[in-house]
């Protein structure tokens, strides 16, 4: 609710949801699935409020919970990986919070250097499949985060190297979905196999 007083029914709402996603769904997916769930649902329900009083439909409401969801099943089982790897729990969710947090904001701190090293298909690929990008390319009623005028000052993005918004989250869905069913199962297939 915080996200959508400070950001109303704008892009914002939905970028805060993956920082919050990104804060709190390690540790509790830690403590078991219904605690991550607990977690990745209200956030969902909250992007529910757009729907009454924007443009946005639906779909592109479905869309943008499979990418949120698929995201935090990654940042869930990159936790879970840690744990399994007998990482102390507040070290693996605290670990899982900085990669999120790295990859979220990649288009601040990465893309000069991706710029500087002429990485222009490199750009291309980590925009198709970033979270925050996805969200922004199937919201068609919202403009480019790139376009906006705090975006010019923190990334060289749509400046030095033209990008494109994804047309749909699915390739973003893929690879997170992948990554988090994948770590989550070997998991739990290997805390299972201890016991």
């Amino acid at each position: 609710m915080a996200c959508w007083w400070a950001a109303g029914n704008s892009l914002g709402l939905f970028f805060g949801g993956l920082f919050i996603v990104t804060f709190l769904a390690p540790a509790a997916s830690l403590r078991s699935a219904a605690n991550y769930l607990v977690v990745v649902s209200p956030v969902a329900l909250i992007w529910l409020l757009p729907l009454f009083q924007t443009p946005d439909t639906a779909t592109q409401w479905l869309q943008s919970i499979i990418a949120l969801f698929t995201y935090s099943l990654a940042i869930a089982g990159i936790a879970l990986i840690l744990a399994r790897l007998k990482f102390p729990k507040v070290f693996a969710a605290a670990i899982t919070i900085a990669i999120g947090l790295a990859w979220l904001t990649w288009p601040i701190w990465l893309s000069p250097i991706l710029v500087k090293n002429g990485a222009d298909q490199t750009v291309a690929n980590l925009v198709h499949i970033h979270p925050p990008f996805a969200i922004n390319g199937i919201l068609t009623n919202e403009p480019a985060w790139t376009e906006r005028s705090i975006a010019y000052h923190l990334t060289t993005l749509n400046q030095d190297i033209p990008i494109r918004l994804p047309e749909s989250i699915w390739s973003c869905a893929a690879v997170h979905g992948l990554i988090g069913l994948a770590f989550w199962m070997i998991a739990k297939w290997g805390m299972a196999k201890r016991v």
